[in-house]
């Protein structure tokens, strides 16, 4: 029910955006959007925990069937009904993707229509000067996309852990993680731009990279960037 509200909320300001478009009026565009970006985050909280929920059951579901072949029983209804919990997830994810997806585009029509850092800090809920101070004055010509992307402005981590955990409400940053990251993996753009980022961010792991080559027997060889031969996987002993 909540999530049917925030839809039909995010129409009726995605037609109040339209009209202020069509009448020039460039302001009421920017305030549409805004509320747009509210109830854009709301809706990627409902997404959130929708897959958050999804997970808890199949793993639920992991520990009873574990549990019962430890006792040497077996539960085929059990095992068949976690086919679908996870079917299931694979689905909600795929929804938090979409929804990451048009969480950036209307960060990035926001701040077009003239939203300043400020305004997102806000939405936010963080301290403008204090984000200032962490980011660094050089790095606010960003895209509002690429600011939750990058720095996760709305992820607050009390017991700063250092990697994003859905348990933290941060609805922008969990969404949009979702669909860069889905970029990343499955598209062949974001495979060579996150390949260029990587050789560039850690040029002495580049170096010492190493490649699996399997001979007419099929032992695996490691093999160094200049051909030298570092050793084998799973060679069978004779």
């Amino acid at each position: 029910m909540e999530e049917l509200f925030v839809d039909c909320k995010l129409n009726s300001y995605l037609a109040g955006m339209a009209l202020a478009e069509k009448a020039g009026d460039k302001e009421r565009q920017r305030k549409a959007v805004q509320k747009m970006m509210m109830f854009t985050r709301m809706r990627d909280r409902c997404m959130v925990n929708g897959l958050v929920d999804a997970l808890n059951k199949v793993r639920a579901a992991e520990r009873v069937i574990q549990k019962s072949k430890e006792q040497g029983v077996t539960v085929p209804f059990l095992e068949k009904r976690l086919e679908a919990m996870k079917a299931n997830v694979r689905q909600r994810r795929k929804d938090l993707i979409q929804a990451g997806e048009i969480t950036c585009a209307v960060l990035d029509m926001w701040q077009e229509l003239g939203a300043t850092l400020k305004d997102l800090c806000s939405l936010c809920n963080r301290d403008y000067d204090q984000v200032v101070a962490e980011i660094g004055p050089e790095h606010l010509d960003l895209q509002f996309s690429e600011f939750i992307f990058i720095y996760n402005l709305d992820y607050k981590d009390p017991r700063n852990r250092g990697w994003i955990n859905f348990d933290i409400d941060a609805p922008l940053t969990h969404a949009a993680k979702e669909y860069m990251m889905d970029i990343m993996l499955n598209t062949k753009t974001g495979q060579e731009a996150s390949h260029e980022a990587f050789v560039k961010c850690f040029p002495e792991l580049w170096d010492k990279r190493m490649y699996a080559v399997a001979d007419d027997d099929g032992v695996q060889h490691m093999v160094d960037k200049d051909g030298i031969e570092m050793g084998t996987i799973g060679e069978e002993e004779t």
